[in-house]
């Protein structure tokens, strides 16, 4: 990855695109989960990528690449929501319900709607709390990573990481008591 990074740097767009194909599904899912729409997603990943290429020059550590990228994204997500409000948007159908063979219609239906409560209990917290859960319980990174892509110490972090847990927990167990 240094190397395509270096070489991307170095303005060979087959370096850059190789980027692409490496964190493009990543940098999307991330930011997906962050605003809940397809469309913004696939508006703010392209964002990212357009505002990484145009300044890759400036990253100066090369193995730093996928924080700093995650970071863009995270800075683009932030940026459209204070610029058109905080509003949750839902998530569309499609992105919802995952068909599949394997599965009973019961067992479908169930995978549905547990991925309808997991969202909602997402889109209740705050960005900042969101932005740190999902780095964390969907994207895998480590707190080290979530750290460099927030620009918060690895304390902060694992703290918010906490909060948000206990406040999705919260959310859930609310839902299982109606």
């Amino acid at each position: 990855m240094i190397d395509l990074v270096r070489k991307a740097k170095h303005d060979d767009v087959n370096a850059f695109h190789e980027l692409y194909k490496l964190f493009g599904k990543d940098i999307y899912n991330f930011v997906y989960r962050l605003t809940g729409s397809k469309e913004d997603a696939e508006d703010l990943t392209q964002e990212t990528f357009v505002k990484a290429f145009q300044d890759l020059k400036n990253l100066r550590e090369d193995s730093r690449f996928k924080s700093w990228l995650f970071s863009i994204a995270r800075n683009e997500v932030y940026q459209r929501a204070r610029r058109y409000g905080s509003r949750v948007k839902p998530l569309e159908e499609e992105a919802i319900q995952i068909p599949s063979t394997e599965k009973t219609p019961e067992e479908a239906y169930l995978h549905g709607e547990l991925s309808d409560i997991v969202q909602s209990a997402l889109d209740s917290l705050p960005l900042k709390l969101k932005t740190v859960l999902v780095l964390a319980a969907i994207q895998n990174h480590s707190y080290q990573e979530i750290a460099e892509i927030v620009g918060r110490s690895v304390p902060a972090v694992k703290t918010d990481i906490h909060r948000a847990r206990l406040k999705v927990r919260e959310y859930i167990k609310k839902y299982l008591s109606l």
